[in-house]
């Protein structure tokens, strides 16, 4: 007979992107209304909804009494800090400058 093994915490999901306006809304603000009053364009916070922005997810998260890893967990380590969205991509060596090729000072 086999021992069952002890069931794992579902991951925490991001809030889908409507709860995140909803939310929001709820507190009299939209986000055009947020990115203008933090100097950004008035698009800019939706981006924010479909890819990492930490600076934009803490102005969010901060407008809605929280903290930005408890809305978008997945972007966010267990310390709180923002994972890395870019991929670190090799260091390519440099080619050299038309004046070390030619010689010309």
């Amino acid at each position: 007979m086999t021992t069952p093994s002890p069931k794992k915490r579902p991951e925490p999901k991001d809030w889908h992107r409507e709860q995140v306006k909803a939310a929001v809304r709820m507190k009299g603000a939209t986000l055009c209304s947020m990115a203008e009053q933090a100097g950004y364009e008035p698009s800019s916070f939706y981006k924010a909804l479909v890819r990492p922005w930490p600076a934009v997810e803490g102005i969010i998260a901060s407008a809605l009494d929280m903290r930005p890893q408890d809305i978008w967990p997945s972007r966010y380590d267990r310390s709180g800090q923002p994972r890395s969205s870019r991929r670190q991509k090799p260091s390519r060596r440099q080619a050299p400058s038309h004046r070390q090729i030619t010689g010309a000072t």
